[in-house]
């Protein structure tokens, strides 16, 4: 028999000559069990995983299977024979008959790393904890099922008050640890992790990864959309389904009446309203749940306050779990998520929400596209010019005139400014139009100015066609002279933003947010509360990221303002 190194496996040839139809002829059937025993683990594994998606999308094999078991001579040959009538059996639905036929290849190969694992969900899955401890620790690598499995079988150890070596309470004359040890079960509470694992790891062989992971590719970051995705394509996929036609009747019926009950809850999007750091976490669902406290160590220590988070909160006997962790949401996106999940979204629909956004398109006040642009020119007669431009604009240093517009609510708009060095003035603005608008004023002043240079950068990402996000970005002047003034200068340009974003209409749908609060409707002001709490965010990412937060308003005040309740103190 060739070695492993003199033998190489196309496998793509191996697996089309396996599920090709028919019987294969001497040669291929020789040359397909000489490639199967100089196999790797990890090449059978991949293999055996095919020809699971071959049965279970309503292929048979079975032709090729009875020739490859009947010319098989060494122990080699004959595990991976059993191991690929194992997977070809499981990707039809039958686990049973695939759980016998691991027993088999294991008999052959103890170590065959594929077979452990599988061999390890299906006792799992029947509640011999203990077995499937055993495969999981001959293989190599670590499974999912290890956590879910360490706690179910210690639970197990104290689920009564029995000593292993003492008689068993049957009355059978053996040793309880001989006898009904292995059927003791722990409370639900402590199997709900594995049999999570157990759905998961299911989702994860060949066939649902076949659906799973075109969907991961779709988004920005598939290592942190994965697990989520999994747990998407579980229950809105039909894997759920799938997975309990198969081992549905090794569960015990309150496993099987935990994961009906799993399957109803949704995909929801949740606010986080407190976190005691290391300890637990405090959610809502959105727009308007009740709370819901997460004694969870590992959420707590990623999450802070009004951060948003896709997933679902899952639930056994003894109260709410996060089984698999959810995944981060942009404020900004809040809304669009809640409409999209209210609409009964397709995995497809899920995938692409979370695929990589368009670039932010950064907008003045005038919906113009913001530049870094400037121009400077050589004046003659420079101080006679300067002196003329604080005449028609605003003087704000020794040698820096501005043009400024002033705004209803108070605010003064910095629309550029021009800056003398010299007898060089540059004019700066955030866009061409504003920049030819007071490059316009100098020249008319001094019509003999000279051109020297000319800049112009858009900001913005180009959108490749697609709508991104539009962030408006202005510059507001302050006239002050102290430190004091600044801070007085801010807190009251803060309070006239909230003054006129208060009556502003088509804030919450077609209602300025006055009206919203006035208008009694139970979803309106659920949505209200939420938009408030978007400020909130805004303001505490400002602050953890050590950037300024003058001029954004108060959450606090809004709230006092629309008679909203402002949440209490919270341990971050």
């Amino acid at each position: 028999m060739p070695t492993e190194n003199e033998l190489l496996i196309d496998v793509e040839t191996v697996v089309g000559m396996l599920t090709g139809g028919g019987s294969p002829e001497g040669d291929h059937t020789r040359f397909l069990l000489d490639a199967l025993a100089c196999a790797t683990d990890d090449a059978l594994g991949y293999l055996s995983g095919r020809i699971e998606c071959h049965t279970a999308q309503g292929g048979g094999i079975e032709p090729r299977l009875a020739a490859l078991r009947s010319h098989a001579r060494s122990r080699e040959e004959k595990a991976a024979v059993a191991l690929l009538a194992a997977r070809a059996a499981e990707g039809a639905g039958d686990s049973t008959t695939a759980r016998d036929l691991l027993d088999e290849a294991l008999t052959l190969r103890p170590g065959l790393e594929p077979a452990l694992h599988d061999a390890a969900q299906y006792a799992a899955a029947r509640g011999d904890y203990g077995t499937a401890d055993r495969y999981l620790r001959r293989a190599e690598n670590p499974s999912p099922l290890g956590p879910g499995l360490r706690e179910a079988i210690a639970a197990t150890a104290t689920a009564n008050d029995v000593g292993r070596n003492s008689p068993c309470p049957c009355g059978s004359g053996r040793k309880f640890k001989a006898c009904c040890r292995r059927a003791a079960l722990p409370a639900l509470s402590a199997r709900a992790q594995l049999i999570y694992a157990l759905l998961g790891t299911y989702a994860e062989r060949t066939p649902g990864l076949e659906m799973i992971a075109p969907l991961v590719d779709r988004t920005e970051d598939p290592q942190r959309y994965a697990m989520f995705l999994l747990d998407f394509a579980l229950f809105q996929g039909g894997l759920v389904e799938r997975f309990l036609a198969a081992r549905g009747h090794w569960l015990r019926p309150d496993e099987r009446e935990l994961i009906e009950a799993w399957r109803r809850v949704p995909v929801t999007l949740y606010e986080t309203l407190d976190v005691a750091r290391d300890t637990s976490v405090t959610l809502r669902a959105l727009p308007d749940g009740d709370p819901i406290h997460l004694a969870d160590k590992l959420f707590s220590q990623c999450a802070q306050r009004l951060e948003l988070f896709c997933g679902r909160v899952l639930h056994d006997d003894a109260g709410p779990r996060m089984l698999a962790l959810p995944v981060h949401v942009p404020r900004h996106r809040r809304r669009e998520l809640t409409s999209l999940l209210a609409s009964g979204p397709s995995l497809e629909q899920i995938a692409d929400f979370f695929a990589p956004e368009p670039g932010i398109q950064l907008r003045n006040s005038d919906g113009e596209d913001l530049y870094d642009c400037s121009v400077t020119y050589r004046v003659p007669h420079a101080q006679r010019t300067f002196d003329r431009l604080t005449q028609l604009l605003t003087q704000t240093d020794d040698e820096v005139v501005a043009w400024h517009r002033a705004l209803p609510d108070g605010r003064v708009l910095n629309l550029g400014q021009i800056n003398r060095t010299g007898e060089d003035f540059t004019v700066t603005a955030n866009s061409p139009t504003r920049l030819a608008e007071l490059e316009a004023q100098l020249r008319d002043v001094a019509p003999d100015a000279v051109e020297r240079d000319r800049h112009a950068e858009r900001l913005s990402e180009d959108p490749d066609g697609r709508e991104g996000r539009i962030v408006i970005a202005e510059s507001y002047f302050l006239d002050t002279n102290s430190a004091a003034d600044v801070g007085e200068a801010t807190e009251r340009m803060s309070r006239d933003v909230e003054t006129s974003w208060l009556d502003n209409p088509g804030v919450i749908g077609e209602l300025s947010p006055q009206e919203a609060a006035a208008s009694g409707d139970p979803a309106i002001l659920a949505e209200l509360r939420s938009t408030v709490d978007d400020i909130e965010a805004t303001l505490l990412q400002a602050q953890r990221a050590g950037r300024p937060t003058a001029g954004l308003m108060s959450p606090h005040r809004l709230r006092d303002a629309l008679a909203l309740a402002n949440p209490g103190s919270v341990a971050e």
